[in-house]
């Protein structure tokens, strides 16, 4: 009972409720007090009126009105009495005028003991006292004891209509704090068992869209991110240890031979130099890790700007244009726009830069490669296509994990970081990168710059992407 009580739920709803009883009040209370004022100003003017009626009657005529008025008056709310010049009482049913009472034919509030002291009860009376022409005194008046009647129902309306809505709403907040208990405890458990290492376990989510829901989803998000991140840790360090262990090894036999068979400088200068590059290898794989790290953690929004994406990829085939041109490549450079990204230019050009190394690296010699920079319905983009084996569907998504490399790609040098470091620089910016095969065979890499956006296809109609023979500028690497 003390859990649902200090829950979140029922407090919100005793809140709502005590609010509700508060506006409940306040409208009842200005119901009842503007209706009071009213009633007052009616009976005031309808005393006042009678008042200035019955004065202008003639003298008979005058004592028979009030002597009838006050008659008739079986439940004593009307009082009317003619009093003479010395105070003694002519006509009516008061025994004296009222002490302190102005005589000016204006309507006053007295309480009913100042018109009749032996009257035990208090209610208020409106009271309009005049001076007749021959100086005597004409007193009228009328109870308003019915305004207190009003009151009481009010009051009474109040009780029976708040108090119920009141004990309901809180009887509900106690229902609706005990589901949501229930829904927390739940959740505490998958965390505690998240907690004890369990990552693959999730939230409870529904589909209604409650907050506890997008909670539950937000949460599970994050709980896969942490699963994907420690599972790739895990693979990240059984591959380190596994890629390393060739080079150093390598080095270790080398040295080890150079010291039992070498006999000449030459022969030992050629032995540490093959050693060399073996640590050159192993120092490559390690900067590639700590390159992606940082990428993935540093904080690269300062450094965010508009970069024109034909200007990087002119500077791309500046740099890679020789490589490619060495195996006999030709690299067509293809501009329908000016495409204009949102991110940072350092890493837009390197990871372009990686996409269309691997494209030169597994296009056949002289074969060809393709890179078009365009505005795609999603926003812009930068596609690499090349003339190589292509990719499976299955190992699409397998190629961007570290040290990941597929068996036609053992023989060719390469640490398998490459497209790592693509998807880090990808995810911190949030664009987008995606692989198909072309038509014709070969890989085509397509990345989207763009921070909202759905698949993206693999063929350049879908994308609105002219046919790319005659119709765009060629840039060609030789």
């Amino acid at each position: 009972m003390l859990s649902i009580l200090a829950s979140s739920a029922f407090r919100r709803v005793a809140v709502v409720a005590v609010a509700f009883c508060v506006a409940a009040f306040l409208l009842f209370a200005f119901i009842y007090w503007q209706t009071a004022v009213f009633e007052t100003r009616r009976i005031n003017g309808l005393v006042e009126r009678q008042s200035a009626t019955i004065a202008k009657a003639p003298g008979e005529q005058l004592l028979w009105t009030v002597n009838t008025r006050s008659a008739h008056d079986l439940h004593w709310v009307s009082f009317a009495a003619v009093f003479g010049a010395s105070g003694d009482l002519v006509a009516g049913n008061l025994r004296q005028v009222p002490p302190g009472l102005p005589l000016d034919g204006k309507a006053y509030r007295l309480d009913l003991t100042q018109l009749d002291p032996s009257r035990p009860d208090n209610e208020p009376v409106i009271v309009v006292g005049r001076i007749l022409p021959d100086r005597r005194v004409l007193v009228l008046g009328r109870s308003i004891e019915q305004l207190a009647e009003l009151r009481a129902v009010v009051i009474r309306a109040l009780a029976l209509g708040v108090i119920p809505a009141l004990i309901l709403a809180l009887g509900f907040g106690m229902l609706l704090g005990h589901r949501t208990n229930l829904r927390i405890k739940a959740m505490q458990v998958v965390l505690d068992r998240v907690r004890r290492g369990h990552l693959a376990e999730r939230l409870p989510a529904r589909a209604s869209g409650s907050d506890f829901d997008q909670l539950a989803i937000d949460v599970n998000h994050m709980l896969g991110e942490m699963e994907r991140l420690v599972n790739e840790l895990h693979d990240v360090g059984n591959n380190i240890a596994h890629d390393l262990r060739t080079p150093l090894s390598r080095v270790r036999a080398l040295l080890e031979r150079a010291g039992r068979v070498c006999t000449t400088r030459e022969d030992l200068g050629q032995a540490v130099e093959r050693a060399v590059v073996g640590l050159d290898q192993a120092s490559g794989i390690i900067t590639a890790l700590l390159r992606i790290a940082e990428v993935e953690h540093s904080q690269l929004g300062a450094s965010f700007g508009p970069v024109d994406l034909s200007e990087v990829a002119h500077e791309v085939l500046e740099l890679y244009g020789p490589i490619a041109e060495a195996k006999g490549i030709e690299v067509r450079l293809n501009l329908t726009s000016a495409a204009t990204a949102k991110g940072d230019r350092g890493l837009l050009f390197e990871a372009i830069a990686n996409l269309l190394d691997n494209a030169i690296k597994f296009t056949p010699d002289n074969a060809s490669v393709e890179m078009a920079v365009f505005d795609a319905p999603a926003g812009p983009a930068v596609r690499i296509s090349d003339t190589g084996p292509g990719i499976a569907p299955k190992d699409r998504d397998q190629v961007f994990a570290r040290f990941h490399r597929l068996d036609q790609s053992r023989s060719i040098p390469g640490s398998g970081l490459g497209l790592s470091m693509v998807q880090a620089i990808v995810r911190r910016h949030g664009f987008s990168v995606s692989l198909a095969n072309g038509a014709t065979g070969g890989c085509i890499a397509t990345l989207l710059c763009a921070t909202e956006s759905g698949t993206i296809d693999a063929e350049p109609k879908s994308l609105g992407l002219p046919a790319l023979p005659d119709q765009t500028p060629a840039l060609q690497s030789g």
